[in-house]
């Protein structure tokens, strides 16, 4: 009995009454029918799975887990002792279901070759060729490691085999492993120099080779400049003593180096409005964030350094005569008129905005969350401001 005849060939599609009707009788081969969890038994029947399953595979078939796929194995050359008639009968079955070009004839044609290799026949050939067209069936449907696995093995029992060599070539082409698959055309060009398919494929990947090893290169190069920039990021927070919020963890044997990575990491993390840098003056320029809550809306300053003050960018922001914000109807938020406010939870304290940043930073040790410093403004004498600042105060 073949495996098109074991599974039929495809052709009559039934309906789904037809196949409810199916599936609620026993079949004859004294199998019980589907039960209420239908769906998972249909995907562990060989018509409908997806993959053939590792044991299979392995020889270690479980009889009670799969009992549709053991019975249909039983049923193949159950009265045949040729031990490499049957070997070959299965390579046979094998070869008409991986013609048929789809994935469960794939799938079947794995099963089949894998039933021949089981009869252990003493025709070596034979077992190479059934290793090596499992290793095509395989790569068909994505398996590219078995496949490699299985042309090995054929190449195990058939070292000259090219078609072996050709298909483990080609599956660690699949991988991305340039470097095995220029191993894998040499050893096919020690055997046939002139494989036109071999030159090709090691001229490619000799090329893909030299791309991947260039981006390597840069890639190297990049992390180390990472690195040093975040070295001297660290070195400048350090000299300026300045107070970079960074949540404390249960830990406590953790090292230097360790918080540093996890400051480093908040710092990214929380950098949709930009992120602290030094730049070539090795001078810190930050994003800041100022908040109105007057009118519950902020913005955000994106590059703001440290040796620049607040009244520099609230001139642009607010000036005298200039136009206002939306949000500001009455034009009430002018450069002159505003005040800035450091709330650190516990008080609120007026600043100067003639002082540098870094001047505020370090002598109101203002924390700093999220690598950006963050300030109210107010319109001085406003009843925001004397309902917050005056009355809190």
């Amino acid at each position: 009995m073949s495996a098109m005849d074991l599974f039929g060939d495809g052709q009559d599609e039934l309906t789904n009454e037809e196949i409810m009707e199916l599936m609620s009788k026993p079949n004859p081969h004294g199998l019980e029918p589907f039960g209420s969890d239908w769906e998972k038994e249909m995907d562990m029947h060989p018509l409908f799975m997806d993959d053939v399953p590792q044991e299979v595979i392995d020889g270690t078939l479980d009889r009670k887990k799969w009992p549709v796929l053991a019975s249909h194995l039983d049923m193949m050359y159950e009265d045949d002792d040729d031990l490499e008639g049957s070997a070959r009968s299965y390579k046979d079955d094998g070869n008409v279901e991986y013609k048929k070009g789809s994935k469960e004839g794939f799938i079947k044609a794995i099963i089949s070759y894998t039933e021949g290799l089981k009869k252990n026949c003493e025709n070596s050939e034979l077992n190479s060729q059934l290793y090596c067209n499992r290793a095509a069936a395989q790569f068909s449907i994505g398996n590219y490691r078995r496949a490699t696995q299985d042309s090995e093995k054929a190449l195990e029992l058939n070292p000259q085999y090219m078609k072996a060599i050709t298909r483990a070539a080609q599956a660690q082409l699949k991988l991305g492993n340039i470097k095995s698959v220029i191993a894998w055309c040499d050893k096919a060009l020690a055997i046939d120099r002139h494989n036109k398919a071999m030159i090709e494929m090691k001229v490619k990947s000799l090329q893909k080779l030299k791309e991947v090893e260039r981006n390597e290169r840069k890639q190297a190069a990049k992390e180390l400049k990472d690195r040093r920039k975040n070295e001297q990021l660290l070195e400048a927070f350090r000299q300026r003593k300045l107070n970079l919020y960074l949540a404390d963890l249960e830990d406590e044997d953790e090292t230097a180096e360790e918080r540093n990575a996890r400051l480093l990491e908040s710092l990214k993390s929380s950098s949709s409005h930009g992120q602290v840098t030094l730049n070539e003056e090795k001078q810190l320029v930050w994003p800041v964030r100022l908040l109105y809550p007057e009118y519950a809306t902020s913005d955000i300053i994106q590059q703001f350094s440290e040796t620049h003050c607040l009244f520099d960018h609230l001139s642009y922001m607010f000036p005298p005569g200039g136009e206002s914000p939306e949000w500001d109807e009455e034009g009430e938020y002018t450069v002159h008129k505003v005040c800035v406010i450091y709330n650190s939870g516990k008080e609120k304290v007026e600043l100067d905005k003639e002082t540098s940043l870094l001047d505020l930073l370090v002598e109101h040790n203002i924390m700093i969350v999220g690598g950006v410093p963050t300030f109210e403004i107010y319109v001085k004498d406003s009843d925001t401001y004397n309902t917050n600042i005056v009355a809190g105060s």
